[in-house]
């Protein structure tokens, strides 16, 4: 059985300081969790199936797996903005 090779991590703006915080991948059915909510397991799948989810997924066993930049990405192509409030 031959591997693809995978592609060169995506380059992260808003999402980067989090990326060393997170595991190396995120699982599919825990996507909810690593996002607050803002993202539930069906959307990801439903994502997939029509080829607008991360650009790379893995299978480890029965689950669908995302390495953490690509899923990320994912994150930022739906429209990450950062909003810091002054302080008065």
């Amino acid at each position: 059985m031959s591997t693809k090779p995978l592609p060169p991590n995506p380059e992260l703006t808003e999402l980067a300081p989090y990326l060393d915080q997170l595991p190396p991948f995120i699982a599919r059915k825990r996507v909810a969790y690593f996002t607050g909510g803002a993202v539930s397991p069906k959307k990801l799948a439903n994502d997939d199936a029509v080829s607008k989810g991360p650009l790379v997924r893995q299978k480890i066993g029965e689950s669908v797996v995302y390495p953490t930049p690509f899923f990320l990405a994912y994150l930022e192509s739906k429209g990450v903005k950062t909003i810091v409030v002054p302080q008065l």
